[in-house]
């Protein structure tokens, strides 16, 4: 029973593996909020099962904080709008340190998908932030200009 459980879950770690990230494209740069759906507090770590988060996309390449900075997940966003990040640390229930791989796309200025580590699905919709007149979307900081 257990070499089966085993062989399942080293499987799935495979399949989960085994995509690669898109290859990274500046079409969608800029900062994006919204909000994660969990579906269990316990596995995940959490102690609501719905809470917001946010992510910034730079050149092609996103970083965000699933559920706080200590769930940072990084990876990259394709010309198609294909998302792809993973994030490695602590298990909330002990043992190893869980790997969570989120899968989303990007269309009409939001983006949406999941990520799991197998026992703790998070689904996540986060729309486009308008930076303010002057701000850059990527950069975050105001514009100054430049004395003569």
């Amino acid at each position: 029973m257990v070499t089966a459980i085993l062989a399942a879950g080293v499987g799935l770690g495979v399949v989960a593996c085994s995509t690669t990230d898109p290859t990274p494209s500046s079409r969608y740069d800029g900062r994006y909020a919204g909000t994660r759906l969990s579906d269990r507090s316990d596995v995940c770590g959490i102690p609501r099962l719905h809470g917001s988060t946010s992510a910034r996309i730079i050149h092609g390449h996103v970083a965000m904080d699933l559920f706080s900075p200590k769930t940072r997940m990084t990876g990259t966003v394709g010309a198609d709008g294909t998302v792809r990040a993973s994030g490695l640390w602590r298990n909330p229930t002990g043992g190893f340190p869980g790997m969570t791989i989120l899968t989303g796309k990007i269309s009409d200025n939001e983006l949406t998908g999941t990520a799991s580590d197998f026992r703790c699905h998070t689904d996540v919709r986060l729309r486009r932030i308008v930076a303010p007149r002057g701000r850059s979307a990527a950069a975050g900081r105001t514009r100054h200009p430049r004395a003569e």
